[in-house]
């Protein structure tokens, strides 16, 4: 049995991908020039910064899950991020925090 997907089938990962993609709602308030990124259905989350691209990643607070992302002061922030075609790309770990970030993170007791 082979685990390649079929002839010009996409992969699990893909199907994801494009699964998240066309559930994905985006708007940019332009009074408070906030653009918004929501993964699926709106879900309580929290906001929390992440310094290195420079946004607020919106988190699930029980399961981490990352449900989106806003970029306030988006006009200053896409002139310093738009790629040479004007288009921009985020990429952001499916659970907050990062792997990496984990580790650095003070234990608590549940």
């Amino acid at each position: 049995m082979s685990s390649e997907p079929p002839q010009g089938r996409p992969s699990f990962a893909e199907e994801n991908a494009m699964r998240i993609a066309a559930e994905s709602l985006t708007h940019y308030d332009a009074e408070t020039d906030t653009y918004h990124c929501s993964y699926g259905p709106p879900v309580p989350a929290v906001a929390v910064h992440d310094p290195e691209r420079e946004v607020l990643v919106r988190v699930e607070p029980g399961s981490g899950q990352v449900v989106g992302f806003s970029i306030p002061d988006f006009r200053t922030w896409y002139a310093n991020h738009q790629d040479e075609d004007g288009s921009f790309e985020i990429t952001l770990p499916s659970v907050w925090p990062p792997p990496d970030d984990a580790a650095d993170r003070p234990a608590t007791d549940a």
